[in-house]
């Protein structure tokens, strides 16, 4: 068994040793790093060539700026593992990650296409969070996948429309099969925001046997305020928005009314999120209606969304929305943002 670490290269020039001398310090020997620069402005080409030049384990993929989905695509199909796992350039990870991996494969009696684990946030000051999965920990089959997790994967009602999720759909805590990657990566690469999300969650409907636990064996970087999450609580309503949720919708439909009825919520979830983000910048109200209302016109993203079957809260606030009345919209999202633990 062969593992195959894709590490997207763009701008981490501070982090980048940290990140691939962790993976070169995995317990388990047998595995290839693809380091893809993405057209990086800074020294990281060359630290890449470097790393490469030492390490036979090391490929690089030199290309230009093209963005996430296509520094991953490009790492994707130039993979030879037999399962495929991501660490981000400003990311690093613990020393039996891969070790850990391959030994719960090696322990199942069926082929095992994802194992999904926990992480750790590392913040400046060196305090750390434990972010574990909400899923119970274990192993699924596809009949506890179809009744367990499919139903709530991209929203889950039963803990509160606005809550969110069961599922994370970051890309580095799920190494899975290189088959089901190939079958699944993201062809549209001008979605430039939450890009993990469509791969994972498709990935994730094709499987037939995943273990969840919550062992920590990711270190995200909190530390870099130019990361994509930090650049993430700007403005999301741009056309890449819209590539991302038209993209998913054409994609995942037709896995059962349930997944149907998730990927309306969905687009609910990012554009009152979205709203709550900017109330909650330093600008003032009117500022940030105007922000959500032009970047509604721009992206369309209330196309997507039907409110038949949407709960009565999410439901005012789309129709007023759709109605354009974009002040009223606002204030009942205000409402919602002094409740709410979302940071600008």
């Amino acid at each position: 068994m062969q593992f195959t670490v894709i590490v997207p290269v763009y701008k981490v020039e501070e982090y980048l040793e940290r990140c691939v001398d962790s993976i070169l310090a995995q317990t388990f020997p047998d595995f290839e790093v693809i380091l893809v620069d993405d057209g990086s402005p800074d020294g990281c080409p060359k630290m890449c060539d470097d790393y490469g030049k030492k390490d036979g384990r090391v490929r690089v993929i030199h290309k230009p700026n093209g963005g996430l989905v296509s520094a991953r695509n490009a790492g994707i199909l130039a993979a030879k593992g037999d399962y495929i796992t991501y660490v981000d350039g400003d990311d690093w990870i613990k020393p039996n990650l891969l070790q850990f991996v391959h030994d719960r494969i090696a322990e199942s009696d069926q082929p095992v296409d994802m194992i999904m684990f926990a992480s750790e946030n590392v913040y400046a000051d060196g305090h750390t969070d434990y972010i574990k999965n909400a899923a119970p920990e274990g192993w699924y089959d596809r009949a506890r996948l179809e009744k367990e997790i499919f139903p709530y994967l991209l929203s889950d009602r039963r803990r509160g429309f606005f809550i969110g999720t069961m599922i994370l759909g970051h890309a580095w805590n799920k190494p899975s099969r290189r088959e089901l990657q190939l079958d699944n990566y993201v062809r549209d690469e001008k979605i430039r925001m939450f890009t993990d999300v469509p791969m994972t969650y498709e990935i994730l409907l094709n499987c037939h046997n995943v273990y969840i636990c919550n062992e920590p064996l990711y270190l995200y970087n909190q530390m870099n305020t130019g990361s994509i999450i930090a650049q993430g609580k700007m403005n999301y309503l741009t056309e890449s928005y819209a590539h991302l949720v038209s993209y998913m919708q054409q994609r995942m439909r037709g896995y059962g009314s349930s997944m149907d009825r998730q990927l309306n919520d969905y687009p609910v979830h990012l554009i009152i999120r979205n709203a709550i983000w900017e109330l909650k910048k330093k600008q003032t109200f009117f500022q940030a209606v105007k922000t959500v209302k032009t970047g509604l016109k721009k992206t369309g993203m209330l196309r997507f969304i039907t409110l038949k079957g949407l709960p009565a809260n999410p439901k005012i606030l789309i129709l007023l929305f759709k109605l354009r009345l974009y002040t009223p919209a606002m204030l009942l999202c205000a409402i919602k943002a002094r409740k709410s633990t979302i940071k600008a």
